[in-house]
């Protein structure tokens, strides 16, 4: 699912990992949000609304759901759905401070696991909550059929990527935080 995200910051990564088999540096930063993670998960079991918050009453929650779909073409891990009165809410923990408005890779990787969560529980999911775990800030957004039909073309972009298309680069202002960037120099 990871992919989804990948592909909307830069399609480039989708050849690297999937055609080539590259895998990504482990950097210190991601050792630190795996541990902000972590603790996050930690409070999962405690939480009786929805996404900590005082407001929503939650009637089920799932906390590391691992999910897959023959028919959507993606599988995943979702670090929390819940049950809400409207429907389920997947909530997805980013491990960074929030933009001004969510990442739309971030947005779209939430989608996904949105409809993946549908498929594995039989029940609509109606909304995502992207939080930001490095200042707690949430965007909660509906899941739109124009949300689903994007996730459904993203997944058609990687297929054809992963199939030998090699796609051209990114916007260029993303390339100096991007793990890849010194193999993509010459590509």
């Amino acid at each position: 699912m990871t992919w989804v995200k990948q592909y909307h910051f830069c399609p480039r990564i989708i050849y690297y990992l999937g055609v080539l088999g590259f895998a990504e540096r482990t950097t210190e930063s991601m050792i630190e949000g795996k541990e902000l993670h972590s603790s996050e998960e930690r409070r999962l079991p405690r939480r009786r609304t929805l996404a900590g918050g005082r407001r929503e009453v939650v009637k089920a929650s799932w906390s590391k759901l691992h999910v897959a779909s023959k028919r959507l073409g993606l599988y995943g891990t979702i670090d929390e759905v819940a049950e809400a009165s409207d429907g389920l809410v997947v909530v997805e923990s980013k491990l960074t401070k929030a933009p001004r408005k969510p990442h739309p890779g971030h947005v779209y990787q939430a989608v996904a696991y949105a409809m993946l969560a549908e498929e594995a529980l039989g029940k609509p999911a109606r909304r995502v909550v992207i939080k930001y775990l490095r200042d707690g800030t949430s965007f909660e957004l509906p899941v739109t059929e124009d949300l689903r039909r994007h996730v459904l073309w993203t997944v058609s972009r990687i297929r054809s990527i992963i199939e030998g298309k090699v796609p051209r680069e990114s916007s260029r202002r993303k390339c100096g935080s991007c793990g890849y960037r010194k193999v993509c120099k010459g590509a």
